[in-house]
């Protein structure tokens, strides 16, 4: 039930969300998550989250691509005293249309948006050690 109630407040902050609120948004949920004690598994609540958000995601009546699925894992994490990060990357292949994907960041692992390695960074910060392409 979490997963479904996230990606319904998910899909509501989407609507007045702009590329650039971004950043504030990653500030104020390490803050609301830095309030909150981390309770149980962490690897399990991460694990969860990760598998529960795509496959909920799929089967309602509205578009809940990888920002949406990043906005509803960053609050389920937040409200459970774990902070995460939203990136957008972009795909600049040689041949057909330009793409975007934004996927969720927990420390070093990569929460929802499956496989990022074909997106170079736009707008996130990354961790000491790794790249941005």
């Amino acid at each position: 039930m979490t997963g479904l109630f996230e990606l319904v407040r998910a899909r509501i902050a989407f609507a007045r969300l702009e590329a650039r609120d971004i950043p504030a948004r990653n500030r104020r949920a390490a803050g609301r998550a830095s309030a909150i004690t981390p309770q149980g598994d962490e690897a399990a609540l991460l694990a969860r989250v990760s598998y529960v958000l795509p496959r909920i995601s799929v089967r309602l009546p509205w578009r809940s691509d990888c920002l949406i699925q990043a906005i509803a894992g960053q609050n389920w994490l937040a409200r459970r005293g774990l902070p995460s990060e939203i990136r957008i990357g972009v795909e600049r292949p040689e041949s057909g249309p330009f793409g975007a994907h934004a996927w969720l960041v927990h420390e070093d692992a990569v929460i929802t948006g499956g496989d990022i390695s074909r997106y170079s960074l736009l707008l996130g910060e990354p961790r000491q050690g790794q790249s941005d392409a």
